[in-house]
């Protein structure tokens, strides 16, 4: 079990339901809950991104996104749907290596 740590306060996180997981440009990027709140109110919101990547709403975006994916690359539109693989990816990515680490 490896330990994660905040990206703002540099503290451990060590329940999940604390962890906010969020992309950072090609970078995934941890932080607790009440860190991730004051990181929307600064500069970084432009490269942040407003929502996170773990959660139900991520879960149903990276689900929602694969099968878009799947229909793009199926499709005339191949380049397209492998482009939009990138949003499941990084969803796998980071339950793999970090949420499974809390559970």
């Amino acid at each position: 079990m490896k330990n994660i740590y905040c990206e703002k306060c540099s503290a451990e996180i060590t329940d999940k339901s604390n962890l906010v997981i969020t992309t950072y440009f090609l970078t995934v990027k941890t932080y607790h809950d009440s860190c991730y709140s004051k990181t929307l109110k600064s500069w970084e919101t432009l490269f942040l991104g407003n929502e996170p990547i773990n959660g139900t709403s991520g879960n149903v975006k990276a689900i929602l996104a694969f099968v878009l994916a799947m229909i793009l690359i199926l499709g005339p539109y191949a380049l397209l749907g492998v482009v939009v693989l990138y949003i499941p990816l990084m969803r796998l990515y980071a339950w793999y290596s970090i949420e499974r680490q809390l559970e």
